[in-house]
């Protein structure tokens, strides 16, 4: 009786694993079949596209990425948000560890109500303050600047980098810091030699959303950027939409252009992300 019980029990068991898997698929091919469907689109003709628009393409028209990349200056918007996004989150990332440090490993009068203050930020749409940072960016005249941009992006990826790294950070073992001090470290080599080094696990997790958030920002450039030579893709995109609405490959191509870089940023990123993610939870 028991053998034939742990026999029905296992085969439970592998039959859950087939369904678990099965539906996993299922949600995968439905994820990534726009992708798909983008990539082997923006190697096609219009005719092509709308003929056979769930085959690869005969001919690869390479040509459609020629004309996105320059007469619709996908490469100028390429660039531009190539160096917002990353300036944003060399920034985001050293002030959001820092403050997570303090409010990790320190104990203050307060504490509690700032990290409320940060987590905030992930509960107030964007749209909420953009009329008042609208009206004040043009009083001080600071609009088409990209350092002020890098900025105000910076602050609104504050949020998620404190919520993810200040929850990995307080898994740290204190002992780290304790025998580094007694060696005379100060708070800035801990913080930089010791702390910095061992979470960035946790920093990789919060700069693959930071970037996303930053990369497909569309209300900020448009609200803030007027000149041409500045507008990133996002607003590029918009723009070439309007301008080349019957040239599919080409708006394909584009839009392939625009979604490359987070893909590739997850890739290089997603095990530092898994035991980020992982950590944080467990530990904090």
């Amino acid at each position: 009786m028991e053998i034939s019980s742990n026999s029905h029990a296992i085969r439970k068991k592998r039959v859950r694993g087939i369904m678990l898997y099965i539906v996993l698929s299922i949600f995968a091919v439905i994820c990534l079949y726009p992708v798909f469907f983008t990539l082997t689109s923006s190697l096609k003709n219009n005719t092509e596209i709308f003929t056979e628009p769930f085959s690869l393409p005969r001919t690869p028209q390479w040509e459609n990425y020629v004309r996105a990349w320059t007469i619709g200056k996908m490469g100028v918007y390429f660039k531009n948000s190539i160096i917002l996004t990353a300036a944003t989150l060399f920034v985001s990332a050293i002030i959001g560890s820092m403050a997570s440090y303090i409010l990790a490993k320190y104990t203050f009068k307060g504490k509690s109500f700032v990290y409320i203050l940060f987590l905030a930020g992930m509960m107030i749409p964007i749209q909420t303050v953009i009329i008042p940072l609208a009206f004040t960016f043009g009083k001080l005249g600071i609009v088409d600047n990209f350092p002020v941009l890098v900025l105000l992006y910076s602050a609104f990826c504050l949020s998620m980098t404190v919520f993810i790294v200040t929850g990995y950070m307080k898994g740290l073992p204190d002992e780290l810091e304790e025998a580094a001090v007694m060696d005379g470290a100060g708070h800035g080599i801990v913080f930089f030699r010791i702390i910095l080094p061992l979470s960035m696990p946790a920093i990789a997790s919060a700069s693959i959303f930071n970037f996303v958030s930053a990369w497909n920002n569309l209300l900020f450039p448009l609200v803030f950027i007027s000149k041409d030579s500045m507008k990133t893709i996002s607003i590029g995109l918009l723009s070439f939409f309007g301008a080349y609405t019957s040239d599919y490959g080409a708006v394909m191509a584009a839009i392939g252009v625009s979604i490359i870089p987070p893909i590739i940023m997850y890739i290089l990123l997603q095990e530092k992300m898994e035991k980020g993610l992982t950590a944080g939870a467990v530990k904090g």
